[in-house]
């Protein structure tokens, strides 16, 4: 090689280093300079005091899951009879002994925890809703205030017709007979208790 072609390579190759090393800075224009920014990390907060929750009431618990079912001895009114005539006379014959020798009532302690808000009048007791719905329309129309309630009997699930309530005992044994007279049937003054 010629001493001229290697000072001419050797020229080429500093220009050309030259301009890539300046020619970017040159032609790129506005500098921008990016500043790396930090963000500050508030401090850890205090820790706050959790109240101490109450001890969960199991007893209460219990005792209201643990509530008896009422089981009630009582014969629909509207079942047809499927005893004989002499055990249907036993019947009878033991009802007016029992409420010769005296009404009592025995209460059940949860029985006695409910209130006593009035007086009602027990029509009876019933296995099938139709014969509820008609008593219930019946005595409406008549323009007194009627309500049933489901029992739990040895027999099945009974629905029980009241009449009431009102706060005069004296009220509801007056309308015994005008309700005998509408409905045919016995009804009896109880307390109405509040469920």
């Amino acid at each position: 090689m010629s001493s001229a072609f290697q000072n001419r390579l050797v020229g080429t190759i500093i220009m050309v280093a030259l301009a890539v090393i300046f020619l970017p800075d040159i032609l790129d224009g506005e500098k921008i300079s990016h500043k790396d920014t930090f963000l500050q990390v508030p401090s850890r907060p205090a820790l706050r005091a959790v109240p101490e929750s109450e001890p969960f009431p199991h007893q209460e618990v219990q005792d209201r899951v643990g509530r008896k079912v009422e089981i009630v001895e009582e014969v629909a009114l509207d079942d047809p009879p499927t005893e004989s005539p002499s055990v249907a006379q036993e019947l009878a014959s033991e009802e007016k002994s029992a409420s010769a020798v005296g009404d009592y009532q025995v209460e059940d302690t949860a029985e006695q925890k409910a209130v006593t808000a009035g007086w009602v009048v027990q029509l009876g007791s019933f296995r099938h809703q139709k014969n509820v719905r008609e008593l219930l329309d019946k005595l409406e129309a008549a323009g007194y205030r009627a309500f049933s309630r489901k029992i739990q009997t040895s027999a099945g699930e009974l629905t029980k017709v009241f009449v009431g309530p009102d706060l005069q005992k004296d009220k509801m044994e007056k309308a015994l007979p005008h309700l005998k007279e509408l409905t045919a049937l016995q009804g009896k003054v109880t307390e109405f208790k509040v469920e």
